[in-house]
């Protein structure tokens, strides 16, 4: 994801990123990513051709950012 550095947010938050890309975004592998999906788990995706789908990298950021503080009562 380097490619994005330097750009300004508002770009970076509307790439769309396909199904491999929104895996490695997040931290997941793709059979993972995709069990997610199916499982309506993610954030929903944007339809960018006939049969191929995108996610905008901002949900995906938020969808983490939402996560992470559902998580930070946790203690180790």
């Amino acid at each position: 994801m380097s490619n994005l550095e330097g750009l300004p947010p508002e770009i970076t938050r509307n790439r769309i990123l396909d199904s491999r890309q929104a895996s490695e975004f997040i931290g997941l592998s793709l059979p993972h990513f995709r069990r997610l999906y199916r499982a309506r788990k993610v954030p929903s995706p944007i339809l960018i051709g006939e049969r191929k789908l995108g996610w905008r990298a901002g949900d995906l950021a938020a969808w983490l950012d939402a996560k992470s503080s559902e998580y930070s009562h946790v203690t180790a």
